[in-house]
């Protein structure tokens, strides 16, 4: 099985630009499926080149936001900058204009989940795709409201306080029944979902929180849709022999060695627990701190920190059959790179070339092309 595997695009141009590049490369690449791991939605996110170190203040000074709104958002952007403005200019504001105000982000919010419908659309026209549920799209936190203040340059608290006035929540289920209308032959949706693929069980820890630490309510449940999701992972072991687990959520970097240690206690267990068991084990990890691909074996686990790349549109390609193979896709030089993989057990390394060097061939070239300072781990 060979699968695409998106995420943290955070742009409708990045999605695009992606899109038309996969329907050229299936052309002359065989490829079997595309997996979005979340993070399809969240301007605020948008970065420069690689993505990891850059001038927030400078980069966003180059961007037209008031034409970024209106492109994203043509149904509620005027009333949105109108009213807004008013709040600027320190002219009178009204409770109506408030009510209005909120009734306009709610058409934003729901022109913005359409758009991640559209684009999931348009993907499965091309090939069979899978989405799984990013923070970004999260019900929780409705971080789709942070892109705002951002392309208005104007407090959150403002956008809060009048969505507030609304039943905002309603635009997260729109969402989902939509997202169920998708369902068929050509799209799965994976959000805390386990489901067989021919073999092979493809499984998606639903982003909801940014963490499964059990710190509050909101941690603890998306610890306990976990749980639900791995018993479902475990009754299907007698139908599979390979499983890929995809995650959006945060975890932590160790350095010596370098290895990702998932958040969730459920998912470490696991891991222990299933070792023995199944001819192939896929852990997908995805983040836009990441510059490049980490692909690395551990406790029988192929780990894949999955490389978003931001503006640069960087993603991956997993094969998986006998064995396990992991490329870096670049679709603004047009280049495929297989990566080597590496033991985290037993590799070391000192600094960027000696940490590239474990799983690219030619660690400089991606130090001066991703312009790669200092950062260990990258």
């Amino acid at each position: 099985m060979r699968q695409i595997i998106i995420s943290d695009t955070h742009s409708p141009e990045n999605l695009s630009f992606i899109l038309e590049y996969i329907k050229k490369l299936i052309l002359r690449v065989k490829i079997d499926s595309i997996m979005i791991n979340g993070d399809v939605l969240g301007i605020n996110e948008i970065k420069p080149g690689y993505g990891f170190k850059f001038n927030k203040a400078d980069f966003h000074a180059t961007l037209n936001k008031t034409e970024i709104l209106k492109k994203v958002a043509p149904l509620s952007a005027a009333k949105i900058i109108e009213i807004v403005n008013l709040y600027k200019e320190g002219s009178l504001v009204t409770e109506e204009h408030e009510l209005e105000l909120g009734k306009a982000i709610c058409t934003y919010m729901n022109e913005r989940y359409d758009s991640v419908i559209d684009f999931l659309t348009r993907f499965s026209e091309v090939k069979k795709t899978f989405f799984n549920l990013g923070v970004n799209e999260s019900p929780i936190h409705y971080h789709v409201l942070k892109e705002l203040p951002f392309l208005l340059d104007c407090s959150s608290d403002l956008i809060r306080k009048a969505v507030l006035l609304t039943d905002y929540r309603t635009v997260y289920n729109n969402f989902k029944e939509k997202l169920k209308k998708l369902e068929g032959p050509k799209f799965r949706y994976l959000g805390g979902r386990a489901i067989l693929d021919k073999e092979t069980i493809l499984a998606g820890i639903s982003g909801l929180n940014s963490s499964s630490i059990p710190t509050d309510s909101a941690s603890e449940l998306q610890e306990k849709l976990t749980r639900d999701m791995i018993d479902s992972i475990k009754r299907q072991f007698s139908y599979s022999n390979r499983l890929i687990l995809y995650n959006p959520v945060e975890g932590r970097v160790t350095k010596e060695p370098f290895t990702f240690r998932p958040g969730s206690a459920a998912v470490r267990a696991l891991i222990q627990e299933i070792k023995g068991k199944l001819r192939q084990k896929v852990f997908v990890q995805s983040h836009y701190h990441f510059m490049t691909t980490h692909f690395y074996k551990r406790d029988e686990f192929y780990f894949v920190l999955n490389n978003a790349g931001v503006n640069n549109c960087l993603f991956n390609m997993l094969d998986v059959g006998n064995s396990v193979r992991c490329f870096d896709v670049d679709p603004q030089i047009n280049k495929i790179r297989e990566l080597k993989l590496y033991d985290s057990y037993i590799s070391d390394f000192s600094d960027p070339k000696g940490r590239l060097s474990l799983n690219y061939m030619n660690p400089d070239e991606i130090i001066v092309q991703r312009d790669i300072k200092g950062c260990s781990y990258m």
